[in-house]
């Protein structure tokens, strides 16, 4: 369990006794697998230069790309998952038109993954300005941090969130009706 972080006030961390992985809850009864916003980590990885030395930029982008693509794809896919089942029901694939309800579906969704790289970026103990700074300066150097970008935009495009709940939904009907 992680033991290298100080939680806010009334959060406390858990061992899932399945998985293993740490989990995060709070007295209103909120449950998460990532460490909750204001988590104030300690023994922060060591390797990126701090903020203002010459050259930091490139260890930030590169420490978020090994994390995102290497370690937190799976999870983001998972959670992408469960997300789309508590929610797909909203959606109407035959409609033509989007409802109110999908935009605010959408802002949640891109908070999710908003968050979850914010602690992410806390944990090296850099500000989401930081990375998107150091981001904008490498994004043209290498193939792969160009390619990370398309998929974070993919995943939070407006559109392409509002087809995949269409998709969950037309799933979730189609097994429900072969039952």
């Amino acid at each position: 369990m992680a033991t290298n972080c100080t939680l806010p006030e009334g959060w406390t961390a858990h061992e899932d006794t399945v998985s293993g992985k740490t989990f995060y809850s709070n007295a209103a009864g909120e449950t998460a697998w990532d460490p909750p916003i204001g988590t104030i980590f300690h023994d922060a990885p060591a390797g990126l230069p701090p903020l203002g030395d010459e050259g930091w930029e490139e260890p930030l982008v590169n420490a978020v790309k090994k994390w995102f693509m290497e370690t937190e794809m799976q999870a983001l896919f998972e959670s992408a998952t469960e997300f789309a089942d508590a929610h797909c029901e909203v959606f109407d694939p035959y409609l033509g038109e989007h409802k109110l309800e999908y935009t605010e579906l959408h802002k949640q969704f891109r908070q999710l993954f908003e968050d979850k790289l914010n602690n992410f970026l806390a944990s090296l103990g850099y500000s989401p300005e930081h990375f998107y700074l150091a981001f904008e300066k490498c994004i043209d150097r290498d193939a792969e941090t160009k390619g990370m970008a398309d998929i974070m935009w993919c995943c939070l495009d407006y559109e392409f969130f509002c087809q995949i709940m269409c998709e969950r939904k037309r799933e979730r009907l189609g097994n429900s009706g072969a039952n």
